[in-house]
């Protein structure tokens, strides 16, 4: 009989242990169902979040083309004012090389025309030089000549 007590004990326990097992599996079999029903969650919130995701990836890679274009117009802008600062900057160098030439030329001419201007006047004076030198001759000659006609003036004859 002990050896029957001995089967009936070892009986439950196996059953009370096979009931554990069976209670233990279905709980985690509905753990694994609640787990997967918020893997399936999760699943849909990414695919939501990918959707999203994707919608957002076309219109920034726009933008970024976009950007990039804006960014080339700016540099072709800023060598174009580059370019434009250049040519500035060479007619500035041209117009100083002609202003220095034209007003060496001015200055030259001026100095030419003074050196005229003094020659001409140099001219006048030797002209009127000339003509006081023979009214002086004239003059001269006339009243030696009137001497000549009137005699030797001596200062006891008077």
């Amino acid at each position: 009989m002990v050896m029957m007590w001995s089967a009936a004990v070892v009986a439950g326990a196996f059953v009370i242990l096979v009931g554990g097992i069976l209670i233990a599996l279905r709980s985690a079999l509905s753990k694994v169902k609640q787990v997967q029903a918020e893997a399936e969650i999760m699943r849909q919130d990414l695919s939501k979040l990918s959707a999203e995701i994707g919608g957002l990836v076309q219109p920034t890679e726009e933008a970024i083309r976009a950007v990039h274009r804006q960014l080339q117009a700016m540099s072709k802008l800023f060598e174009a004012a580059g370019q434009v600062g250049g040519a500035i900057a060479h007619t500035t160098s041209t117009v100083e090389r002609v202003t220095s030439i034209l007003s060496e030329s001015a200055e030259q001419h001026a100095k030419r025309h003074e050196t005229k201007r003094q020659v001409g006047e140099a001219l006048e004076w030797a002209e009127l030089g000339m003509a006081a030198w023979q009214l002086w001759q004239t003059s001269r000659k006339a009243a030696t000549t009137a001497e000549d006609e009137h005699g030797p003036v001596f200062e006891s004859e008077s």
